[in-house]
């Protein structure tokens, strides 16, 4: 934090100086310099807080840690814009020469609207940007829904070849709109997805590590090898043939990504010890992946009924009540 101190405190300086000339000196070129100085301050705010916010970087936040000391740019040059504008007025009202002070206005001015400018440019760019990315998302859902669509047609008219021309349609692309239906296949082979979660587009890796036809192997791969391995946690807690070191880790790193805990309380997998602790704890997205494992002792049901049951009223409790109700029917009470 005391690092960061310098670009708070500056800027912080800055803006209280300008406030007490204009409180204090209210008329005068101090007045005029401090009033241009904050209105260009907070424009130059004004734009950089647009444009960060329209920015959908992971790390686009950092931005409003040198926003303030950034802001001081044309906040600076209005400054001097105000006291060179003053003074101009001045000199014109006693028919002297202003040479000088409307050179320092133009100077001053330019700077305030090139400072400005490139904050514009920027939003602008990023907001271009944004809509071309959106664009290329939306022709890509597209592209895979048809796909998918074309992949069950073929398979459908080949029954028993499935896994085969899986692994064909596999070895002949590269476009990540037909590998990712390929990958989510229920039909594609381990051997398929075990090329697949080693794929550079994490999308069609994803997709692999989602199907329940990956060997523990690639999963353990992924887990232990992958360049950025937190983006598959909580598909890696969700899937069946997760290996159980994994799991157990997993559930240690819970708090660190927030679908890690649904993920394993709806894994039929996941020992009864790591339940017991995630429905001690859960939310109501736990609690609701945890009401549809079928891997539930009857016990467990009834802990977790008492648990919904102590939750704050919401409008899923009563479909989740009379879930757990019909499981638990289904129970001997010698099982309880």
């Amino acid at each position: 934090m005391s690092v960061l101190l310098p670009f708070w405190i500056v800027p912080g300086l800055f803006v209280l100086g300008c406030l007490v000339l204009v409180l204090l000196r209210p008329k005068g070129f101090w007045a005029r310099a401090g009033t241009y100085a904050l209105l260009a301050y907070a424009a130059s705010l004004a734009l950089g807080t647009g444009g960060i916010l329209e920015s959908r970087g992971s790390t686009s936040g950092l931005g409003f840690i040198f926003l303030p000391l950034f802001a001081l740019i044309p906040g600076v040059l209005g400054f001097l814009l105000g006291f060179a504008h003053f003074r101009f007025l001045e000199r014109r009202r006693a028919s002297c020469s202003a040479t000088i002070a409307r050179v320092v206005v133009v100077v001053a001015a330019l700077g305030v609207a090139g400072a400005m400018g490139y904050q514009i440019v920027g939003w602008i760019e990023v907001k271009q940007t944004n809509q071309a990315r959106d664009l290329e998302a939306q022709r890509q859902r597209a592209a895979i829904k048809d796909n998918t669509a074309e992949i069950k047609k073929r398979l459908a008219a080949h029954p028993g070849e499935e896994a085969r021309l899986i692994a064909e349609l596999a070895a002949q692309t590269q476009d990540r709109t037909l590998l990712i239906p390929l990958a989510s296949n229920r039909f594609a082979s381990p051997s398929v997805l075990d090329d697949l979660v080693r794929s550079a587009d994490f999308g069609v890796a994803l997709s692999a590590v989602r199907n329940e036809n990956v060997s523990p192997q690639s999963l353990a791969w992924v887990y232990r090898n992958h360049s950025y391995p937190a983006y598959f946690y909580s598909s890696l807690a969700a899937n069946p043939r997760t290996p159980g070191w994994i799991l157990a880790e997993l559930y240690a790193k819970r708090r660190e990504n927030m679908g890690i805990a649904p993920g394993l309380a709806g894994n039929p997998n996941t020992p009864s010890d790591l339940i017991d602790g995630l429905v001690g704890e859960a939310d109501w997205r736990t609690l609701r992946a945890a009401a549809k494992n079928p891997s539930l002792s009857c016990a467990q049901i009834d802990r977790l009924r008492e648990d919904v049951q102590n939750k704050p009223v919401l409008s899923s409790r009563k479909r989740l009540l009379e879930t757990l109700e019909q499981r638990l029917a289904s129970c001997s009470s010698g099982d309880l």
